[in-house]
């Protein structure tokens, strides 16, 4: 196993554990915050001519133990370090982080309107998203209004619902495309199935893996498609704003950004969202289905692409809707066991195996079949896949 791979099979150990520490917040913690961290932050949000002749942005935030580099001719930050990781500032200071989130909106706002549009004949990207059922369908409802509100892409967006009934069939815009995976109501949900069947339906040239819980600005899908250039693949966003319970409600019930930007933490190095081509994705055996419901398959599917380019950050954010936690994150079951056995061999081999005989390969001689029978459709039912 390569040094990559071993960094990767302990992020999605170290990632479950990341959203429920809450180290304590002490006088030592704070004066060691001011001298390290929130000064820097300080100059950004209040003195922004200052800091731009220093050539310094939001995206330069990081952790003291942390180090930035910063690509030749680009704006993009990416982050050495090996796992995903909150930032300081905003555990000991919160107002700080709800500054910085106004600050950010500022730059590149996040619009939640209500008109849809179809793709036109400039298709760019196709946006996929995996879901379980209608429980978060709220959740779902704003992220679709931040996507429909992209601004200098062609885009469409498909979302296929994994579950015993198709819940979600008359609860979506009409431009979407929807795609029910039948599953009965004794297996578990499972993600890597689910963004293989939309991946399989989608026509853009990149494909977005998007969560269904994460809000970004308009610039964003128009944005990173200019950075992929001829890269495989690449990480848009340098951070993630987690929305608290009571920010997330609000959005929820106005229907538009809450002007009470209530943080639970700041989040760098997420592996999601991730933007590829698709020839990449074919390339690399799409997502691994051995994976049952999250944790571990999007850092598998990561260290797979790495075979190819991969841009390591990006130069968007996201907002991250709250919920309650899945069951198997609550449990602390997340494929762990399986994550490291697989980690433990090459992503040469993990490659080799999904695409001649694993589930990847078993489908592929059935997809430009099914490519044609649905080219014109918003509304699939996959079934015995």
């Amino acid at each position: 196993m390569t040094s990559t791979d071993s960094d990767i099979a302990v992020t999605a150990q170290h990632h479950e554990q990341l959203m429920t520490s809450t180290p304590p917040n002490g006088l030592r913690q704070r004066l060691g915050c001011w001298l390290h961290e929130r000064w820097r932050a300080e100059v950004i949000l209040r003195a922004p001519h200052l800091a731009a002749r220093l050539g310094w942005t939001w995206m330069d935030l990081h952790n003291r133990r942390e180090h930035l580099t910063r690509l030749p001719d680009s704006e993009i930050r990416i982050c050495q370090w090996q796992d995903s990781s909150k930032l300081t500032i905003p555990r000991v200071f919160p107002r700080v982080a709800s500054r910085l989130l106004e600050h950010c909106l500022k730059l590149n706002p996040i619009s939640l309107q209500t008109s849809a549009r179809k793709p036109g004949s400039n298709l760019e990207a196709s946006v996929l998203i995996a879901i379980g059922g209608d429980d978060r369908l709220p959740l779902l409802s704003m992220v679709l209004r931040s996507l429909l509100s992209q601004v200098r892409a062609g885009i469409e967006i498909v979302v296929c619902e994994s579950g015993p009934t198709a819940s979600l069939r008359n609860s979506l815009p009409e431009c979407i495309r929807y795609c029910h995976l039948p599953r009965d109501a004794t297996d578990g949900f499972n993600k890597s199935r689910a963004l293989n069947r939309a991946a399989e339906l989608a026509r853009g040239r990149v494909l977005f893996i998007h969560d269904a819980d994460y809000l970004v600005p308009q610039n964003y899908l128009a944005e990173t498609l200019g950075l992929l250039g001829d890269a495989d693949g690449i990480r848009p966003c340098r951070l993630l704003f987690h929305a608290s319970r009571s920010m997330t409600d609000q959005i929820i019930q106005r229907q538009s950004l809450s002007t009470c930007l209530e943080l639970e933490a700041i989040v760098e190095n997420n592996p999601t969202p991730i933007a590829v081509t698709a020839n990449a994705y074919q390339r690399i055996g799409g997502h691994d289905e051995d994976y049952s419901g999250w944790g571990g398959e999007d850092t598998e599917f990561l260290s797979r692409l790495r075979t190819g380019h991969v841009i390591e950050g990006g130069t968007s954010f996201g907002i991250h809707l709250w919920h309650p936690p899945a069951q198997k994150k609550v449990s602390g079951h997340r494929n762990r066991s399986l994550h490291e056995r697989k980690m433990r061999r090459s992503a040469e081999t993990r490659i080799h195996e999904l695409r001649t005989t694993g589930q990847f390969a078993a489908k592929e001689s059935q997809k430009i079949t099914r490519l044609e029978r649905y080219e014109s459709s918003n509304e699939v039912v996959v079934s015995g896949l």
